[in-house]
């Protein structure tokens, strides 16, 4: 059985190859003979160089996420049927979000139908040439098939794999070697509007100190590189004009490997103010080292905290400061950080992997 597993390149795009990275490796100590088959995020026409490596292999693994294509991901529309055609047996395609059209967007009635009628046509699409649709939560696979007619024996729900064996620093040598001192909350990552950090800005001296944001103002995806550099524009004006610069400290550069697990060694808490119905490979990687999570009150960490109590979720904007000292007292930290390994231990890469094993053998 050989498998490709399609993804975007690293250099183009960092969260989901990343990903796809460690799943790989992790699969191939299963002992699964699986491939990587890379193009360049935002360029559509990269993708058609890997087509004719198809052939080969008895199952493609497609990666998708909307927009990786570019161009409002139009391009799509012709890549899947390239890939129905070129598959030997089988295609599985993994939906790291999967769009409701319910979701609310703070655009104009034109953008919002457009937007609407892409995420229709692509679904349906994803729908008719894939023989299995992974998705990592399960309200993701409630909206594929009560809004887009996915069967429920065609989508399988498999969560995001725990990056395991991560290098870090006990908290006071991180935190020595980042310059911080006393609670640390941190905000990081590839920062969006919809990834709500101003929602935690704005209340920072409710919060209280530090609170750090640590993201590259140029983008980590060579797509969101405008939207990147406006939005961490806006939220250092919420922080200077409600004089909270003794809360909050920008680290504002890119962050390599090594220094990205070090900011999550420094941290308390990791704060996930996210706004809307989308996962978090954030959240994945607090578990990796067991950091305790606060987060938004969204389907995605409601699912969450049904099963784990490494989340505590603010129920609206304005509860993250009580949120966050009830999570940081003592007894309930250390019940946080328990339920951390719990999660850990259940859905790290390893167990993961050996469930995408099963999968793949079943459908030979």
């Amino acid at each position: 059985m050989k498998v490709a597993m399609i993804y975007p390149s690293q250099d183009s795009e960092k969260a989901i190859s990343n990903y796809c990275i460690h799943l790989i490796k992790a699969m191939k100590s299963q002992g699964l003979q699986v491939d990587s088959l890379t193009y360049e995020m935002g360029n559509p026409f990269s993708f058609f160089k890997i087509i004719k490596k198809l052939k080969k292999y008895d199952i493609l693994h497609l990666q998708h996420e909307y927009g990786l294509f570019g161009y409002y991901g139009m391009p799509f529309f012709f890549i899947l049927p390239f890939l129905k055609m070129a598959k030997k047996k089988i295609l599985i395609t993994t939906m790291h979000t999967a769009m409701s059209h319910k979701e609310k967007i703070n655009e104009n009635k034109v953008k919002n139908f457009l937007r609407n009628l892409i995420y229709f046509l692509q679904n349906r699409l994803i729908n008719y040439s894939s023989d299995l649709t992974i998705v990592h939560a399960d309200f993701f696979k409630g909206i594929l098939v009560k809004e887009y007619g996915f069967k429920k024996s065609k989508v399988e729900i498999l969560p995001h794999g725990i990056i395991e064996n991560v290098k870090t620093l006990d908290k006071p040598k991180a935190r020595k070697e980042l310059n911080i001192k006393g609670n640390t909350y941190l905000i990081i990552g590839n920062l969006q509007p919809v990834n709500g950090s101003d929602i935690i800005l704005k209340q920072a001296d409710k919060i209280g100190k530090t609170i750090i944001v640590a993201t590259n103002p140029k983008s980590v995806n060579i797509k969101s590189i405008k939207k990147a550099g406006s939005y961490i524009n806006i939220l250092q004006n919420i922080v200077k004009n409600n004089a909270h610069p003794k809360y909050v400290r920008f680290d504002l550069k890119e962050i390599p490997y090594e220094l990205w697990w070090k900011y999550f060694s420094a941290a308390d808490l990791i704060l996930l103010p996210y706004r809307g119905g989308i996962g978090s490979g954030i959240f994945s990687d607090a578990m990796a080292l067991k950091k305790p999570v606060v987060a938004s009150n969204i389907p995605y960490f409601r699912w969450i905290a049904k099963e784990y109590g490494c989340v505590k979720i603010a129920r609206k904007d304005s509860d993250f400061p009580e949120t966050i000292k009830d999570a940081m007292k003592k007894q309930n930290y250390a019940k946080m950080e328990s339920e951390c390994k719990k999660y850990f231990n259940e859905r790290g890469l390893t167990p993961v992997s050996k469930r995408y094993v099963k999968i793949y053998k079943s459908l030979i």
